[in-house]
């Protein structure tokens, strides 16, 4: 009885492991489809959040120099907007008395390769707040360009910076700069500041 049940049985089994196998298969398959788009989905949403998170804190590091910057204007010279196309400046004399502008340049680095010094001019543009110099006054300096390492914009260069009019909606003494970066891996950062240059009642365009 015993082998009877166990032949029966096992020639009930040969019947059924085919289909069972191709339904495995099948929903393995789905799963995998399935899988597949979760995994495309979270790496773009990665990279979308890690680009905005770090586009915003380069852009957090250029506005609180030049924001503060621009902010101080003497009103002994009152600030003055150049365009230059992609790459607007703005000149204004700072609480030293030196007349600073602040753009957007190359970058010249600098490697020290088996002893010998080489220089390499970057193709990217970084932000440059150039400080004329100062004879006068309690503090006294040469001419400087002030910028950041190009290592603190973690891939990121400046192809953008736009200072202009906000529109009547503001006074005049309210200046809007626009800081556009891009990155190779993250793709494009865009952010807007509206300054007001508290010591001065307008700003020249």
């Amino acid at each position: 009885m015993n082998k009877f049940c166990r032949a029966k049985l096992n020639k009930d089994n040969r019947g059924t492991t085919l289909v069972e196998l191709v339904v495995t298969f099948a929903l393995l398959g789905i799963f995998m489809v399935s899988a597949t788009f979760i995994i495309v989905y979270t790496s773009q949403l990665y990279y979308n959040t890690k680009g905005a998170t770090n586009g915003l804190e380069v852009s957090n590091m250029i506005a609180e120099k030049v924001v503060g910057q621009i902010e101080g204007a003497k009103p002994s010279n009152p600030p003055q907007v150049t365009e230059g196309g992609d790459f607007d400046s703005i000149t204004f004399t700072d609480a030293t008395g030196s007349t600073v502008t602040v753009t957007a340049e190359e970058q010249t680095i600098e490697r020290n390769v088996g002893g010998a010094v080489e220089t390499e001019v970057t193709t990217g543009k970084y932000i440059c707040i150039k400080y004329d110099q100062v004879k006068d006054g309690p503090v006294k300096y040469d001419a400087v360009d002030w910028r950041f390492d190009y290592k603190a914009y973690m891939g990121y260069v400046v192809t953008k910076l736009d200072f202009s009019d906000p529109g009547p909606d503001y006074p005049d003494n309210v200046v809007k700069m626009t800081l556009v970066l891009n990155s190779d891996k993250y793709g494009e950062y865009t952010t807007n500041y509206y300054i007001k240059c508290y010591n001065v009642e307008e700003i020249k365009y």
